[in-house]
Formats: structure tokens, sequence, C-alpha cells
């Protein structure tokens, strides 16, 4: 089909002709501080863009937050706290596991439309292309919103599917017990091809079956950096929350709660969506010539 091939490069502009390019960390470290404040404002546009997306996943996470909670009753016996503050306890518990979920879900497989805008200006930060964040934003909704909203449906498909499989085989006695790890290995699979997959969506016209057979190429292609990717982002999903939830003081507890919020709102979808979208960029423009055959979807 032509998309995999070699020697791609794509000039930033404003660049003298002579001048070394920056490669690898230099050049994410000198892009990432002089969009951040881009960022701040691109992660207050996409939050609000993906409340709706957000909002049904959060519903649906419920399916996994009722399987690891503990009810009230439970839990009052074993940490020796009233019923009243149990029910609280248990109901924070239920939530806080909905929004982790619902996190990693946005941010590894995406929301849909609002992630197609999303990549595209992570894209043109990457790229070094001048863009216009609000109009291109949602000029890139628009123009992706049938493939980018079948791609979402699959995934919510394929969440309430792993769900059910997984719980169901954890549950079976015996060698069918294993099957629950079988599952997860398909799911770290399909996470590792969503970090090519919106960036293939908004740049070129390929069809979705193409779109998820050269993500799956690419994630196998590029596999240490897939990885590293993946485990570099749920460090920064994480790190606050575990901080907090760990702290013995309580004032270290709630100042690590608290920032772990202003993260959320403030950087990170964006400063997880860069460095997912930076990889992308850098591992794609190895098999992909600027003149490649595959049109492009601009």
């Amino acid at each position: 089909m032509g998309i995999f091939n070699s020697n791609y490069s794509k000039p930033g502009p404003g660049v003298y002709k002579d001048t070394p390019k920056k490669k690898g960390l230099s050049l994410f470290y000198e892009l990432f501080f002089r969009k951040f404040w881009k960022l701040i404002q691109l992660n207050l546009l996409y939050i609000l863009t993906l409340i709706p997306t957000f909002a049904i996943i959060f519903i649906l996470s419920g399916m996994i937050s009722n399987k690891l909670g503990i009810n009230a009753d439970t839990l009052g016996k074993f940490i020796e706290v009233s019923e009243v503050d149990a029910a609280r306890i248990s109901i924070t518990m239920d939530l806080l596991t909905r929004l982790f979920i619902s996190l990693f879900f946005t941010i590894f497989w995406g929301g849909g439309p609002a992630t197609a805008g999303f990549i595209y200006i992570l894209r043109s930060f990457v790229w070094e292309d001048s863009v216009f964040m609000a109009s291109d934003f949602f000029k890139h909704i628009k123009s992706n919103f049938k493939q980018s909203l079948i791609v979402w449906i699959i995934d919510i498909i394929a969440f309430t599917a792993v769900c059910y499989a997984y719980f169901f085989y954890a549950a079976m006695p015996n060698i069918m017990y294993f099957l629950k790890y079988v599952i997860l290995v398909l799911v770290f699979f399909y996470t590792m091809l969503h970090l090519y997959l919106y960036h293939l969506l908004v740049t070129y016209k390929l069809t979705i079956g193409k779109l998820y057979k050269n993500s799956a190429l690419f994630a196998l292609s590029a596999l240490p950096w897939s990885v590293l990717t993946i485990l570099i982002s749920a460090f920064l999903i994480l790190i606050f929350p575990a901080i907090g939830f760990t702290a013995q003081i309580d004032q270290l507890a709630i100042f690590f709660t608290t920032a772990g919020f202003i993260f959320i709102i403030l950087l990170m979808f964006s400063v997880c969506g860069f460095i997912i979208e930076f990889n992308a960029c850098t591992q794609i423009k190895k098999y992909i010539k600027e003149d490649t055959d595959v049109e492009r979807n601009e």
C-alpha cells in the first residue's frame, strides 16, 4: 500500500540550511518548554470538548469499580469506622476508581472526535507547523468526525467486552483462570496501537481497517518505544495520587491530592498527549516519506 518507506523528513520552518537539527530528548524538551503555555490552553480546550464522551466512559467504568469496590459494611468492620464514614469512603473509592479508569481510557485510547482535533494540534506542535489552536482544533474535529467516532465506538465495545471477559475468566477454575492474563496482554497491545492510530487518522486518508492494521505494525516495529511511552504516561497519571494516598502526614496527602487534580485540569492530557504524539511522529517518520503515495488528510 506504500505506507512503509524510508528516509522520511519534515523540514521545520525558519531553520537555517546549515544549522543541525535537534533530535531526541533535546528536541522534545525544546518543543515542550516552547509550547508549555499553549499546552495548558490546549488541555483546557480538550477537557471542555471531552465532557460528553468522558461522562459515558465514567459511567461504564462502574463495571470495574463495582467488582473492585468494597461495600460499606465490610469496610466499616475492616477499618473500624462508623457506618456513615464507611459509606463515604466507599463512595469516594468508587468515584476515584471510575475517574482513573476514565483518564487511562481517554489518554491512551482516546475520546473520539475531540481527540482528532487534539492530536492534530499536538502533531502541529511537534512538526513545528503554524496552527490556530481553536479554529484548527474544531476544524479537524469536523473533518475527522465520522472516522474518529467509529474508532471510539469500537473502543467502547472493546472495553465492555474486555471487562466482562476478564471477570468471567477470573472466576473460572483451573487453567481457564489464566485466560485473564491473555486478555491483559491483548489490552496492552491494543493500547500500544492507539499510540499511532489517531496520528494516522488525522494525517492520512485510510480506511478504518488500514488505520488499525498500520497502527498495529507501528506498535510492533517500535515495541520498546511504545512500551516506554505507555510507562512514562502511566507514571504521570498516577504519581500525584500515589503519593497523596500513601503519605503518612495529612497535610502532605492533601497537598499532593490537590496538586493531582490541578495537574489533571491544567496539563495532564496535554503532557501525556505530547509525549505520545512526539513518539508517534518520531517512529512514523522512519517509515513514511513526505511524498508517500498515501493520500494526506489535510
